[in-house]
């Protein structure tokens, strides 16, 4: 019998092995019915089938050995914060100017399905940043708060923001092109609901399945929070939640194996966040312009 170990640690990076790593290739190659023996630091083989326990146990140790993940981001929850305290601001402002002035902004940038199949595309975003009332403006922040906090740790607050304005808007799209053409909505929740779509394909995405699998399970995250979260209200846009969420999935799925936002992804997610932040000066003031400049 020869020893295998001088040529295992050409292979593993392992020089010496410790009784315990020695025990376990053994086990690994009694499990496959190589006879060997492992004594005085040694594993010693048939020389006929050395090559072949040499495989075996690089490929054990390919299998077993711990992924060396990137480090999550640094804690950046203020950035979500101050976003959603922005927002939370300039909704309370401008409900402030007065019943007139208030109604206006409601009227120029409400989704009104009518309205934005007829073109008025920047609708969909603009609903995205007006409520009804207070209870419903505090409730879409307090969830913002906490998803975009999440989101922002794995990949990164410029993405993530991007993600609820894209998600938002294509749900607000297809919502108004399902519903009768006199639906009307506002509200954040589309775009709420269009982050936990990316939570849930993330979580589908990190299990190790078939891709029909990870669907299935990303869909099932997302239709579990649906239920729970997003349909047990008179008032509530079942639509605007469900295509919401059905949007976010597909990016979730997307960005589901990121670990924190390095190298070329710190500039996708300052491009992203500048992108968004774009997007929305450009819709309101397109949706103001149209309205008679208020």
């Amino acid at each position: 019998m020869i020893d295998i170990l001088p040529t295992l640690a050409l292979c593993t990076g392992r020089d010496n092995p410790d009784k315990a790593l020695l025990r376990a290739w053994s086990l690994v190659l009694s499990s496959r019915r190589f006879l060997n023996r492992a004594e005085g630091g040694r594993l010693l083989v048939a020389p006929a089938v050395a090559h072949l326990a040499v495989k075996e146990i690089v490929a054990y140790e390919g299998e077993n050995r711990p992924r060396v993940l990137p480090a999550p981001l640094p804690d950046n929850s203020w950035v979500s914060l101050l976003v959603v305290g922005l927002f939370v601001v300039v909704t309370v402002w401008l409900d402030s100017q007065g019943l007139g002035r208030s109604m206006a902004w409601h009227m120029a940038g409400r989704a009104d399905a009518r309205l934005i199949l007829g073109g008025e595309w920047w609708r969909c975003v603009t609903a995205l940043f007006l409520h009804a009332d207070a209870g419903h403006l505090l409730s879409n922040a307090a969830a913002l708060a906490v998803l975009a906090s999440m989101l922002g740790r794995r990949i990164g607050s410029g993405l993530t923001w991007a993600l609820f304005l894209l998600s938002g808007s294509l749900g607000n799209a297809v919502n108004a092109w399902a519903q009768a053409p006199d639906h009307l909505s506002v509200g954040a929740s589309t775009g709420v609901f269009g982050l936990i779509g990316v939570l849930a394909g993330s979580a589908g995405r990190a299990q190790r399945q078939s891709r029909a699998q990870v669907l299935l399970l990303a869909l099932g995250f997302g239709f579990g929070f649906l239920a729970m979260l997003g349909a047990g209200e008179e008032r509530v846009d079942l639509g605007a939640h469900f295509f919401g969420l059905l949007c976010g999935l597909p990016f979730g799925l997307l960005v589901g194996d990121w670990r924190g936002a390095h190298g070329w992804k710190v500039w996708l997610n300052a491009m992203a966040g500048a992108a968004g932040a774009v997007l929305t000066f450009w819709a309101w003031a397109t949706a103001l312009a149209g309205f008679g400049g208020f």
